[in-house]
């Protein structure tokens, strides 16, 4: 009898000849390049006929750019189960892409991976639970499909590792080196300016892999210590123009509050081309840019990116100098403090309070505002008794209320920058016809009837909110300003060639104001606003706001851009040779509402916590041993929290949604 037993079939390894691998790769590519093209271009097949046909050396650099991923497979012993990862991945990244450019019109950029907690935030809003169920369904059978890849496809016995990692290394410099020709030779850009055409233009893989690593600002060819110090010494030649008033209570006109209201996805219809509707649904707004001084705001940003127009805004700098896709908010200004309208008028004695009715953690607005030079954020969590539409958005028209108690609440002007949301998306693919809605009676050939009808019956309440602040602040006794104007266009689908203005990213600004002055609106871009809105008061501020009053862009043309981003490199990721090395901001003591959240009583009885205090909202909760209980809003002045026993102390938080604590109250004891 043999000593060897049968131990059952013999473990069966991969073998698959390199001449065979050779050739499916590359047909690999080609099929998931087609596949996640097809998504990127809304499951357009003539579009994707185009882009093929038409653009075919961009396909097939992107085709390779798949290609060059795919190759990482030869390294690993479990070659096919890799290779089926990667070509999952690239699936799943064109299935991303194709629901975000749904939604928001701006494409999938590898910086969107940073705000995957906003973007969680919002799942609810943008999907119905069915649907939510179904993505995170996918999520976790794609999970089961790579674990059981691992462990049921064959190994392969035997390969040469060094001429696998050459290969690769070999197809990652030919990547490389066919980007590096191709900006050198003007083939491909090197800078995204318009992210929208440029997936159209040369491809997801491509313009998703450049996304990568392009944070922050390059260091342009020109930055020198010379230059910068040139661009200084033209900015003090033209300083002189300029007045500095001081505040004199007998001629109190000298500084004006100035409120810039920041209206989310708001802009004029009567705009779209072929476009009919019942009746005009933002009546306010377009009354205002009729008898007072308006103009075209060229934004950022379109569909999404409320952040970025509000940067460009109150910071004066270009965001096309960032990486493609870029959240400053997200990534330079989470530690650094900058130059703004607020540190700018804070020099004249202004009080800065930011305001939005959503959460006080979207965009990181809580961490970033206090960089930005704000001495106060008034959030969702700190406004009381909100009213919410049926999307969970909260209503505008308590926003007015909230400005007033922000004016009346400060011993000084003040700069007021509020945020609007009612009108956010999502709009539906359905619509149901309600009694007194806007109807719509014509749009031009391509976009969607109920999504459009939806948001045009959005668009009066935030337009009358504008109204009402309006009408309030013009008996308002303080001199006051107010911008006004649309953070993007909503992502709709619509065209360029669809607007009279000619642009999707042309929204439009008016100012207002309550003491006869005044004012000019030139069409400007958003980075330029808040300089020209200062230049016209009479005031001047930092060097970004100094060198925007000091410069003509229609003058000096690419000079201009060239000189903004030499100045913003070396502010923000330079020497800092515009501060002599050392910059003068510091994050503001920012506090967070108008008024303070206080205790003034405490009584336990019947299992339960009943506090008294002042300004209580729906987010105040009560906390004891630093961990928030279960608590009931009842009004401003009372909470109740349910308890077993009568706890010794506890303090009142606002909490945001994502459990973050905005502020705290001081510990109170609770008495027999």
């Amino acid at each position: 009898m043999s000593k060897k037993q049968n131990r059952g079939p013999a473990r069966r390894h991969e073998s698959v000849p390199l001449g065979v691998r050779m050739i499916q790769l590359p047909l690999m590519a080609l099929i998931l390049t087609l596949l996640v093209e097809f998504l990127n271009r809304g499951m357009d097949v003539n579009r994707l006929f185009a882009f093929v046909t038409g653009r075919p050396v961009y396909f097939l650099y992107s085709a390779l750019i798949v290609l060059t991923s795919l190759t990482f497979s030869e390294l690993f012993k479990r070659r096919r189960a890799v290779l089926c990862t990667l070509s999952l991945a690239w699936v799943a990244l064109g299935i991303v892409q194709y629901m975000v450019i749904k939604d928001r019109t701006q494409p999938f950029c590898s910086v969107d991976i940073l705000m995957l907690k906003d973007a969680f935030s919002l799942i609810t809003i943008y999907y119905t639970w069915p649907q939510i169920i179904l993505m995170f369904g996918a999520g976790f059978a794609i999970i089961v499909a790579v674990v059981l890849m691992f462990s049921r496809m064959r190994r392969r016995k035997r390969y040469n590792f060094t001429a696998s990692l050459l290969t690769v290394v070999g197809f990652v410099l030919l990547c490389v080196m066919f980007s590096a020709l191709g900006m050198r030779t003007g083939f491909f850009p090197r800078r995204f300016e318009n992210l929208v055409d440029a997936y159209n233009d040369y491809g997801f893989p491509t313009c998703f892999c450049f996304t990568f690593g392009q944070q922050g600002i390059s260091r342009p060819e020109s930055y020198t210590a010379e230059a910068v110090t040139q661009i200084l010494e033209d900015i003090d030649d033209d300083d002189g123009e300029l007045t500095y008033p001081v505040f004199d209570e007998d001629d109190n006109l000298n500084q004006p509050n100035v409120i810039f209201v920041q209206l989310e996805s708001f802009f004029d219809v009567n705009t779209v081309i072929g476009g009919e509707f019942s009746a005009d649904p933002t009546p306010t707004f377009n009354r205002l840019c009729k008898n007072f001084p308006s103009g075209l705001l060229h934004v950022p940003t379109i569909g999404g990116g409320t952040a970025n127009t509000e940067f460009e805004v109150l910071t004066g700098m270009n965001l096309d100098f960032f990486g493609a896709g870029e959240y400053p908010y997200n990534t330079i200004l989470q530690q650094e403090a900058v130059e703004s309208v607020c540190t700018d008028l804070k020099e004249h004695g202004y009080t800065a309070t930011a305001m939005h009715n959503n959460s006080g953690t979207f965009y990181s607005r809580n961490v970033v505002y206090p960089n930005l030079g704000f001495d106060r954020f008034v959030s969702l969590e700190y406004m009381q008794d909100m009213k919410y539409t049926d999307l969970g958005w909260a209503k505008d028209a308590e926003l007015t209320g909230e400005i007033l108690r922000a004016l009346e609440t400060s011993d000084a002007r003040d700069l007021v920058m509020c945020i609007t949301v009612e009108s956010h998306g999502k709009y539906a693919d359905t619509y149901e016809p309600r009694e007194g809605d806007i109807e719509v009676l014509a749009l031009p050939e391509g976009v969607a009837l109920a999504p459009f009808q939806n948001f045009i019956n959005v668009l009066p309440a935030t337009d009358d909110f504008l109204k009402d602040l309006i009408h309030t602040l013009a008996r308002f006794d303080e001199p006051t300003v107010v911008v006004a104007y649309g953070d993007h266009l909503p992502a709709l689908e619509l065209t360029s060639e669809m607007l009279s203005t000619g642009s999707l990213y042309a929204s439009r600004y008016v100012i207002w104001n309550n003491y006869g002055k005044e004012f000019e609106a030139p069409d400007l871009q958003a980075y330029r606003l808040s300089a020209n809105l200062l230049k016209q008061l009479g005031f001047s501020g930092g060097v970004i706001c100094k060198y925007h009053q000091a410069a003509d862009p229609a003058e000096t043309g690419e000079d201009y851009l060239d000189r903004l981003e030499q100045l913003q490199y070396d502010i923000l990721y330079g020497d800092r040779q515009v501060f002599d090395g050392e910059t003068p901001y510091q994050p503001a003591d920012m506090t967070m509402g108008c008024v303070p959240i206080a205790v003034t009583d405490a009584v336990y009885e019947y299992g339960r916590l009943l506090v008294t205090g002042e300004n209580f909202t729906e987010f105040s909760r009560v906390v004891i041993g630093g961990q928030p209980v279960q608590t009931a809003y009842i009004d401003s002045r009372h909470i109740i929290a349910p308890l077993e026993a009568r706890p010794e102390a506890f303090t009142v938080a606002q909490i945001a949604k994502d459990d973050t604590v905005l502020s705290e109250t001081e510990a109170w004891e609770v008495g027999n």
